[in-house]
């Protein structure tokens, strides 16, 4: 068994990963599985994002550390990440390149400074993380898959649903050891686990009792409102099994520490009501493209366009895995402890606002 990490992604901002223009009404939707239309975000793109801001912030570290040495400190040069080892050097030098009299002229102090600095790291370090051309690198980023989705409730704002399915994908993906009682207990409780597609259980910050009782106060209607669609809350009168009294509290218990999943707020509905909120209450803005010469609607494109996107609060998850399998493996420990509790940009739009997404890491 590879050494892995579980990393979880909270969005708090609506997040846009497209898979392209359509002839459908929604110009650009977001990527799916194709087999169970649950939205997904797709490895390259997760694995895109760390790069970038794993080198990104080397060369922060580098300028902070300069000292009037040379001319990166100035970040007058935007230069790609090198495409390989072999490349470092070059780089090198087209950061610490300026022009005199109109020829290119090369900060040979500065370049000095960069090679002591970075060297190790751009040449080893980087590259043996994330690889390079048609050399793998070591750590490995599975597709984040969705495990919490918010709806609107009539109750509580919203909830945060799931489904046995994504339960029992999670259970499996996380490859649970025997030794983690919680998730044990929760793939036992799903073995038989039965819902019908008006029924949920759900959290009682979420849920509406009616108000005909009885004076022992028994046999009180709870429903689950979500959208335009009522649930009957499973209770110990209309079906729960002794077991399945403490699911939520288990699902809670499966998520990182800081991540502010109350089970009050989550709810269990069918694999057919989950899909169907997941493909029907996302967020889908109407977007204006304007002609920059006269200040009003571009003639001739039509202007008007319809962009998807998951919405705030989503929760996915993915696996973070190393190829040499050591317990004590550096490469995935500072990865792991580079994104853990920091927010990145995934997506498009980022000028917009969109896709910024809080990391938790938990041990895998």
């Amino acid at each position: 068994m590879k050494e892995k990490k579980i990393a979880f992604y909270h969005c708090h901002t609506p997040l846009h990963i497209g898979s392209g223009t359509t002839l459908d009404v929604i110009d650009l939707p977001i990527q799916r599985e194709a087999h169970t239309d649950f939205p997904v975000m797709p490895s390259t793109a997760i694995k895109g994002v760390i790069r970038a801001e794993y080198w990104n912030e080397k060369i922060s570290k580098v300028k902070n550390k300069n000292k009037e040495k040379c001319l990166i400190k100035e970040a007058k040069r935007l230069v790609n990440i090198p495409e390989s080892p072999d490349k470092c050097d070059n780089f090198f030098e087209e950061v610490c390149k300026y022009k005199s009299e109109n020829k290119d002229i090369i900060d040979n102090g500065c370049k000095e400074f960069l090679k002591k600095e970075m060297e190790e790291f751009c040449k080893n370090e980087f590259f043996n993380i994330f690889g390079y051309g048609d050399r793998e690198g070591d750590i490995i980023f599975t597709d984040g898959k969705i495990l919490l989705f918010p709806v609107k409730s009539v109750k509580g704002v919203f909830a945060w649903i799931t489904c046995p399915l994504v339960l029992e994908r999670f259970i499996r993906d996380t490859d649970i050891s025997e030794e983690n009682n919680t998730l044990n207990d929760l793939k036992n409780i799903l073995k038989n686990f039965n819902i019908e597609d008006n029924q949920a259980i759900a959290g009682d910050d979420i849920v509406i009792t009616s108000e005909k009782n009885n004076k022992e106060n028994k046999n009180r209607k709870r429903y689950l409102v979500l959208e335009e669609i009522s649930f009957i809350v499973k209770n110990n009168e209309n079906g729960i099994k002794n077991n399945e009294n403490g699911i939520l509290e288990k699902i809670v218990k499966i998520l990182p520490e800081g991540l502010e999943v109350s089970k009050e707020k989550i709810a269990i509905v069918s694999n057919n009501r989950f899909r169907y909120f997941v493909k029907n209450h996302t967020e889908v803005n109407a977007r204006i493209r304007i002609d920059q010469t006269t200040g009003t609607v571009d003639k001739n494109t039509g202007g008007l366009w319809y962009e998807e996107l998951v919405p705030a609060e989503t929760v996915f998850y993915n696996l973070i895995l190393s190829r040499t399998n050591s317990k004590d493996n550096n490469n995935l420990n500072l990865i792991s402890n580079f994104i853990d509790g920091e927010i990145f940009q995934f997506g498009g739009d980022e000028t917009l606002g969109r896709g910024f997404t809080k990391v938790y890491v938990k041990e895998g």
